[in-house]
């Protein structure tokens, strides 16, 4: 089958329509990560018999215990809809093993770096052949950390990206009892023992998550870590200072997964002149103090915080791609 990529091997998976919306999935095999059994599945949302050409490109990133259905219902529904009938060009991530993400062979082992490292390069690199622009990426949670990761390790590119938002995304959060000595290293070799971290049975979310995400947050910010690569001694923090991209950023006021004064931390972080803060709160505006989900999932937020995303995006101004 020939492939719909001449950077590497993508294969159309299938192609839907939902109402009146086209769902074409693409399973991209970038060959760039130690497991070659690596596929990453990219949905492409459109609205049916309308053309996308020269609509800025999306990229939708889902968090922890989750999958592309946090964007967009089997129904339909979503933030996801919302900006494809506000014009935009809508596609969304599936995180390895995630949804329609085949699960690799050594899944066990996943994590941030890995993604940060091949999948979204390889993710931006396809959305700049099919489109021609640079896509700006959305990430909820995980999500937005991901994107944060590779914008700070620079395996995405600042060139090629027209701008990030972080939706209830944070480093900086460190739980006290992780500043017990030994209680890292105990954390690790618990998830050496226990590979997966069952969605269902944490009635967290529909998906599993890896022991290796587990065990980079704890090296992350568990006593003396910092946000970096394994095998990099520099700061990820220390390159998120001189980010220059676009970046929004929003958090509920009600968040205990991911609470506001760390993402505002997060944000403050950040080196960009070119940025903005919403806090999701009664005091400023809103109908309500939003949690860590219904920032996104829920009517009000489909009423007062999906057009303050669609706002931020329209002041953007698209840069060529190289």
């Amino acid at each position: 089958m020939k492939s719909s990529s001449e950077l590497f091997p993508v294969t159309l998976f299938k192609a839907d329509v939902i109402g009146d919306l086209t769902d074409d999935v693409y399973l991209i095999k970038h060959g760039l990560d130690a497991d070659s059994s690596v596929q990453v599945a990219l949905s492409h949302l459109g609205i049916y018999g309308q053309s996308s050409k020269g609509k800025q490109p999306i990229v939708l990133v889902h968090g922890s215990f989750t999958n592309r259905r946090f964007w967009l219902s089997p129904q339909g529904i979503g933030l996801a809809r919302y900006l494809v009938e506000a014009g935009y060009d809508v596609w969304m991530m599936d995180m390895r093993g995630h949804g329609l993400s085949p699960r690799n062979v050594n899944f066990k082992d996943n994590d941030i770096e890995s993604y940060a490292s091949s999948d979204v390069p390889a993710i931006n690199d396809f959305i700049i052949e099919q489109t021609g622009l640079k896509p700006v990426w959305l990430g909820h949670s995980l999500g937005g950390v991901l994107i944060s990761t590779a914008i700070a390790a620079g395996t995405l590119p600042e060139s090629n990206v027209a701008g990030i938002a972080l939706l209830g995304a944070q480093v900086m959060r460190r739980r006290w009892f992780l500043q017990i000595p030994l209680v890292t290293s105990l954390g690790k070799f618990w998830f050496t023992l226990n590979p997966e971290m069952d969605g269902r049975k944490l009635k967290i979310g529909p998906e599993n998550e890896p022991a290796g995400v587990a065990k980079e947050y704890l090296r992350w910010l568990g006593l003396f870590g910092q946000w970096r690569f394994k095998n990099d001694k520099g700061s990820l923090l220390t390159q998120w200072k001189a980010v220059e991209t676009p970046v929004l950023a929003m958090v509920g006021k009600n968040d205990q997964s991911d609470p506001a004064r760390f993402c505002r931390l997060f944000y403050d972080a950040c080196g960009s002149s070119n940025k903005e803060f919403i806090l999701l709160s009664k005091a400023d505006g809103f109908s309500k103090d939003y949690g860590h989900i219904d920032m996104v999932v829920s009517k009000e937020a489909a009423a007062e915080v999906w057009p303050e995303i669609s706002n931020w995006l329209a002041k953007l101004e698209q840069p060529k791609s190289q």
